[in-house]
């Protein structure tokens, strides 16, 4: 029996995000160990030019860069004082 899981004749590839960096060193070492599993490299890099303006929404949103204002009037003495 194969125990490769392909879909049509091609290796299937995984996208694992990992947010705890401590973790990688062991999860390295685990996937490497298990029979025909490898690791390749990310050829396209992760940048905030290559999002999407909902990706930057929705990141902004994660990281509290957001304002709220009751109306347009509190909205503009917000940002003018």
């Amino acid at each position: 029996m194969d125990s490769n899981v392909s879909i049509n004749n091609k290796p299937m590839e995984f996208l694992l995000r990992v947010e705890n960096i401590s973790l990688l060193p062991s999860l390295k070492k685990i996937l490497n160990a298990i029979d025909g599993v490898s690791i390749v490299p990310n050829t396209k890099k992760s940048s905030v030019k290559s999002m999407s303006g909902l990706d930057k929404a929705l990141e902004d949103v994660r990281c509290g860069r957001v304002h709220h204002a009751k109306n347009v009037d509190d909205l503009f003495e917000q940002i003018l004082g």
